[in-house]
């Protein structure tokens, strides 16, 4: 694996745009399939398609795959805790919210992440981090406070809210059992597929047979093909190579570009609006991430997926 960078060349800047736009994006799909598709299907067929797509990347690429009973089991665990629970949980809450709304609460993932990874001792807190964790808290709050007076579900916005802690959860397992062990493409693709099986079973019990695709209009079944293939198997791919090109933390600045791609690509596609609120909240939230992330020099980075 090539050394990373400390700084961005214009190829490297173009690649975090793109990542934006997949995941920003990622939320206007799930909201188009919504109306059409189970949130459970959805999820599983996002899961499906973006690991065969790593599996197939790996095989050419020539990367073994993980096959012990150990590394199956451990990544199990990570693709269910940190894709399948909160990618179900967010598209629940969209069949009540905003595609817009859910991107910028989808912006806490790196506070969850952070609590998290102190919670289990993998990061120490500093005066900095704690006042970013309470500024991002408060951003949270502000959002939903208004979203709530709105009369958007109390349910489903609090859904949205706690869903980005299986990321960090996910990215935790990652850093403590798979990094160093793992090569990022492989694990991904292992994980991915193994979750799209968990999460199929969930579905075929909770939903029962998914709806054929030939009864799906076309704006649903094609969101559902670009939240797999786009939203998640090349951007998983982009991801990792940002990590290998520019390091974790460069990488992660992903997470202040995707609520902003996931608000205007929701007001310009579906017409939806947001209040003051939403704006001010987002702004408060990003900041508190920013100040959440910032560390010593000498503390490792922590690495997270979004």
């Amino acid at each position: 694996m090539p050394a990373s960078r400390s700084s961005f060349t214009p190829g490297d800047a173009g690649l975090l745009v793109l990542l934006a736009l997949m995941w920003g994006n990622s939320f206007l799909f799930i909201k188009l399939a919504v109306a059409s598709v189970p949130p459970v299907w959805i999820v599983a067929g996002r899961l499906t398609l973006g690991g065969l797509l790593l599996v197939t990347i790996a095989g050419i690429r020539r990367q073994a795959l993980p096959r012990s009973r150990r590394d199956l089991t451990l990544l199990a665990v990570v693709g269910v805790a940190g894709a399948a629970l909160p990618w179900t949980g967010q598209a629940w809450a969209q069949q009540f919210l905003d595609s817009g709304i859910v991107a910028v609460l989808n912006a806490t993932t790196p506070a969850a992440t952070l609590t998290i990874a102190v919670l289990v001792g993998q990061e120490r807190l500093h005066a900095r981090r704690v006042l970013g964790l309470l500024v991002a808290v408060a951003g949270s709050l502000v959002i939903i406070g208004g979203e709530v007076g709105g009369g958007s579900s109390v349910v489903a916005l609090s859904i949205a809210a706690i869903a980005p802690f299986g990321y960090g959860v996910g990215a935790v397992l990652t850093r403590a059992r798979v990094s160093g062990r793992i090569a990022p493409l492989p694990a991904a693709a292992v994980q991915l597929s193994l979750a799209a099986l968990v999460a199929t079973v969930v579905a075929l019990v909770v939903a029962a047979r998914p709806p054929a695709p030939t009864s799906l209009a076309p704006i649903a079944a094609g969101s559902v093909l670009a939240l797999g293939i786009v939203g998640t198997g090349l951007a998983f791919l982009i991801f990792f190579t940002l990590i290998q090109r520019v390091g974790a933390t460069n990488a992660s600045m992903v997470t202040y570009l995707v609520p902003v791609v996931g608000l205007v690509s929701g007001a310009v596609v579906r017409g939806e609006r947001f209040g003051p609120n939403v704006l001010v909240g987002a702004a408060i939230l990003v900041l508190g991430v920013w100040l959440a992330q910032r560390r010593p020099a000498e503390v490792p980075e922590l690495v997270h997926a979004a």
